[in-house]
């Protein structure tokens, strides 16, 4: 009776262990990704030259949506772009309803709680706009009591609150200007690349950049933070040293800025 015992104990362990090893492994999200056939981009597509709607044919076009597209392109998935304000489309990529987002998010130490970061593509600087003829801002210490306008949750808006600013949301870079223009803001936070692209595209002498952040901003592409990520961000990375590599990345660079920020 005992030789029986053992020999079932013997049994139901084999076909424990044989039902464990036929389990299978749960697909990460680069997986899951290559499954489908596509990765979805949230982008804001009203912040030019970064991400915008061509004027003629209304196509969303810029440096981060090329960008974006050959990372897609080199992992050999669709790229499948969102249209969504700046910090829904955080909040999305944090919530996992966004595999991913291209929309010039600089890495701070905040943001790397939430987000595991790529390697960084681009490089800008942070520069403050007043009207041409305003005399009282003259640096970002001096926006105490003052108001700005920006996204909320950009780092800009962020910039602003930590100034003593109080800062008035509005989602795109020309309502933003248009505020200070008209005095209802007193100035705006943004990328020095944006802004020098919107005062040569408009010729607009009514406003002027009264000061310029010494240290660099890097902009990268944010992933919700998780082992399950791991993999997605290794072949981001590596798309993204290839494009560095063979000058695809400088290329798309010149075209929108008519310079190389990608160094």
């Amino acid at each position: 009776m005992r030789r029986k015992i053992v020999t079932l104990i013997l049994a139901a362990s084999m076909l424990t262990l044989a039902a464990c090893g036929s389990k299978k492994t749960e697909a990460d999200h680069l997986a899951r990704v290559k499954e489908a056939g596509k990765i979805t981009i949230a982008t804001e597509g009203c912040w030019s030259p970064f991400t915008y709607h061509d004027e003629t044919t209304n196509d969303l076009v810029g440096f981060d949506v090329e960008v974006a597209a050959e990372i897609a392109k080199r992992i050999g998935v669709e790229a499948d772009f969102q249209e969504v304000d700046f910090d829904g489309g955080l909040t999305g990529v944090s919530q996992g309803t966004f595999d991913m987002m291209a929309n010039g998010v600089d890495i701070t130490e905040d943001r790397k709680g939430t987000f595991d970061f790529s390697d960084a593509y681009a490089y800008d600087r942070a520069v403050l706009v007043t009207k041409a003829d305003n005399t009282e801002i003259t640096s970002f210490e001096s926006l105490n009591g003052k108001k700005t306008a920006n996204s909320v949750g950009s780092t800009y808006a962020e910039k602003g609150e930590a100034n003593g600013a109080s800062v008035i949301n509005v989602p795109s870079l020309g309502e933003t200007m248009e505020l200070v223009l008209n005095g209802t803001a007193d100035a705006t936070i943004n990328a020095n690349t944006s802004v020098q692209d919107y005062l040569n595209t408009t010729g607009e002498t009514g406003l002027k950049v009264a000061a310029t952040e010494d240290e660099a901003t890097e902009y990268a592409i944010p992933l919700k933070k998780g082992a399950d990520n791991d993999t997605l961000r290794a072949e981001i990375n590596k798309a993204i040293a290839a494009m560095k590599a063979d000058g695809t990345l400088s290329k798309i660079s010149e075209k929108y800025f008519g310079s190389d920020i990608t160094k």
